[in-house]
């Protein structure tokens, strides 16, 4: 639950990272209402375990919010048209496998993409690719999120479960006006030693593929969208709810919008050399620019 404000009369309203937090406990409905002199009243559902747990009911004035924040850094997209990513929370370039990376601290770092009409994927095929470090032993470590969050929503991510010795790809699809079904494919090993990985992602073939440093894992492709009528963002190092950060760093993340061949992901892997076409983000995450 967290207050955003809006500073041209409600016409705009700063983003989700932006607002002051009144509590990150699961929330639900909420209500406010001016309760006197320069206060606010706040009811909302919340809980530990489920939103529906209490009816809670908070106080806060203008003083309390948090002040406005200037323009976010920003780091390239040379997918065709697209705007520059915003760099959240002081992620930081360092060394990475081609030239720079960026560093995630686990709490508030991340690279978010300004929304564009390519990067829904809808029904079709698909191939992600990114490089990873890390060392985390706990936690759940997201490095790609693409899509809505929950067991309803349509989606796909890629993210590290070292408590579960693994690394795992999900993607949740809608099929018709209801019909929602998941496939999921994961290693047999977290990759959290410190050093560089090369993961893929591939949806193609009648296949739901995860490919770690060219070593394949498939399963079963389910048919459907995976962004129909479902929230959508496009999230680096960051769950959809923003429950969950990465700590560590990563490179070279791209996104077609066709299944890319075998070869293809090989010379992407070896040579960061991939095809120009269908590339619906490509994030060399190597230089971070200030705010303007």
């Amino acid at each position: 639950m967290m207050i955003r404000s809006s500073y041209d009369g409600g016409a705009t309203w700063e983003s989700v990272d932006r607002g002051t937090v009144v509590t990150q406990d699961w929330s639900g409905y909420s209500d406010m209402v001016h309760i006197g002199d320069d206060v606010v009243g706040l009811m909302y559902e919340g809980g530990t375990v489920d939103a529906r747990d209490e009816i809670r009911f908070a106080r806060f004035n203008e003083e309390w919010l948090t002040p406005r924040r200037g323009p976010d850094p920003t780091t390239a997209d040379n997918a065709p048209n697209a705007q520059r990513a915003t760099v959240l929370g002081g992620a930081s370039p360092t060394a990475g496998v081609f030239g720079g990376a960026l560093a995630f601290d686990g709490t508030d770092d991340a690279v978010r993409l300004p929304f564009r009409t390519q990067l829904p994927l809808g029904t079709q095929n698909f191939t992600a690719s990114l490089w990873f470090r890390y060392t985390s032993r706990t936690g759940e470590q997201p490095l790609l999120w693409m899509g809505g969050i929950g067991g309803s929503q349509p989606q796909v991510w890629l993210r590290g479960e070292p408590a579960s010795n693994r690394v795992r790809a999900l993607m949740t699809v809608r099929s018709g006006a209801t019909g929602v079904r998941s496939a999921s494919v994961s290693t047999t090993a977290a990759h959290n030693d410190g050093r560089w990985h090369h993961l893929a992602l591939r949806r193609g073939g009648g296949r739901f593929t995860l490919f770690i440093d060219g070593s394949p894992i498939s399963t079963a492709d389910v048919a459907g969208s995976v962004s129909r009528n479902s929230p959508f963002g496009v999230h680096i190092g960051q769950r959809m709810d923003s429950r969950a950060f990465f700590t560590g760093a990563i490179d070279e993340v791209r996104v077609w919008n066709r299944a890319l061949t075998d070869a293809e992901l090989t010379r992407v892997r070896q040579t960061n050399t991939g095809p120009s076409s269908n590339t619906v983000l490509w994030l060399p995450m190597s230089q971070v620019t200030a705010g303007g």
